[in-house]
Formats: structure tokens, sequence, C-alpha cells
């Protein structure tokens, strides 16, 4: 892990360790929601989440299907336990020192000037920021924080608002094999 991702990690680590635990037998899954800052894709956001099997029951009625109100974001309880990268933060100027350390970084007047060229960094700065949250879910599946914290495994959903067959497969990654299943399949069934 490089010095962001070892940021992060102890930072849901610690908001993980602080959610209260007469909610934790009813978590059934954490949510790693990705949005950029501002629609502005120099500043990815990572926002930790959870939803509870009894919020899962409750939306049932309004979805379409079960299995959309348990997998599909819109229908959690859209908590924000901890911001991750926000811009003006010590972790937003540490992932931005490291994009730019890497190349991936572009000025409002390179955008200007090359349009698509920019685009392309926006697209390649995405693919790390999701890397590196499937990296850190990773690390608190492989470091026990996860189980620790509810004492099973439970899946962190790698995500944005739209579900698509990459969505499946990062969350596949970020997780023990087989833990996000459900959520896998119900994304192949749409």
């Amino acid at each position: 892990m490089n010095d962001f991702e070892h940021f992060s990690y102890c930072h849901i680590s610690t908001a993980l360790a602080n959610i209260d635990t007469s909610t934790i037998p009813d978590i059934y899954a954490l949510s790693f929601f990705i949005e950029d800052n501002d629609d502005d894709p120099r500043y990815p956001v990572l926002q930790l989440g959870y939803n509870t099997l009894r919020h899962w029951t409750q939306c049932t009625p309004s979805a379409s299907s079960a299995e959309e109100a348990k997998w599909n974001f819109a229908f959690w309880l859209q908590n924000e336990l901890k911001y991750i990268a926000e811009p003006g933060t010590e972790g937003g100027q540490m992932l931005e020192e490291l994009l730019k350390a890497r190349g991936l970084w572009y000025s409002d007047e390179d955008e200007k000037a090359d349009f698509d060229r920019c685009m392309r960094i926006a697209s390649d700065i995405t693919a790390y920021f999701v890397d590196a949250c499937v990296r850190i879910a990773q690390a608190l599946h492989e470091n026990g924080v996860v189980e620790q914290c509810f004492s099973r495994p439970i899946p962190i959903v790698v995500h944005e608002l739209e579900y698509y067959d990459e969505i499946a497969a990062q969350t596949r990654l970020a997780n023990p094999p087989g833990l996000a299943k459900e959520f896998e399949d119900w994304i192949a069934s749409m």
C-alpha cells in the first residue's frame, strides 16, 4: 500500500470500529461509493457506508425486486460514515500529490487546450482510484478488520450509481472468493 492507501485504510478502520454496536448484527454489506467531487474527475471521493437487513426489508416494497432493494445503493440508508479524499482534506491533498507524481493530472488550461487528452487522463485517474479502493477493501478483509468489526465477513461493494459488469468485477476483487456472489448475481440478472 502507498501512503494514501494506508491513510485511507486507517481512517476506514477507525470509522468501522466506531459503528454503534447495537447496529452491527443488522449490517449485511459495506458500501465504497465512488463519485467525483463537483463532477470533476481530478477529485474522486470515496464515501463509506453500510446497509442493514431492517432497512432492506422496509425498502423492498418500493423496489422492483427484493434483490434490487438489497443491492441498489438508491435503496440503502445513505449513511455517511467517512469520506476519503475530499478536496481540502489531508487525504485529498495526499491523493492529489500522488496523482501528480504519477502524471495523472491536468490543469483547467490543459483541458481547454486539449479536452480529449485530458479526458483520457481523467479516465486513468478514475481507474487508479477504483483500483486503490479495491486494494483498501482487500486489506480490510485480509487483515481481519471487517471480521473483527462484524464478527463475520461481509461484502464491501465498490460502486458508483450505475451498475454494470465492471462494478461486479471490481467488487468481486475487493472481497474474499464468493463473498460478493449475491451482489454479482444481481448485476448479472439486470
